[in-house]
């Protein structure tokens, strides 16, 4: 019986020291990821002042790179297409209010 117990022991324990392993491992990881996820933050941030700089060469006048002209005319096609969207949905909007106002008053006279 003390064979038994034994046993079961060194059982609990390796089970517990394979726990506390798999903590400390995860724990290490979730560090590193933080200290990852943070670097990924900073690199986005650089790269869109990069953009934003090269961009803004662009609207200057001041670019002579070609691919990055090339670059920089598609982000202002793009611009001007959301730009061109932003204006159609204020136009729906628009329409629609028109359209509940009139419905409103509709009822109003009812």
């Amino acid at each position: 019986m003390p064979d038994l117990f034994n046993k079961i022991g060194k059982f609990a324990g390796a089970a517990a020291e394979t726990a506390t392993s798999k903590a400390e491992e995860m724990r290490e990881i979730n560090k590193i990821k933080s200290e990852q996820n943070d670097m990924k933050n900073e690199y986005s941030s650089v790269k869109k002042k990069l953009a934003d700089y090269v961009f803004k060469k662009y609207q200057d006048g001041t670019l002579e790179d070609e691919t990055l002209k090339e670059f920089c005319s598609k982000m202002q096609e793009l611009r001007d297409s959301i730009d061109a969207l932003d204006e159609d949905i204020k136009e729906v909007k628009r329409d629609y209010e028109e359209k509940a106002a009139i419905r409103a008053e509709e009822r109003n006279r009812l």
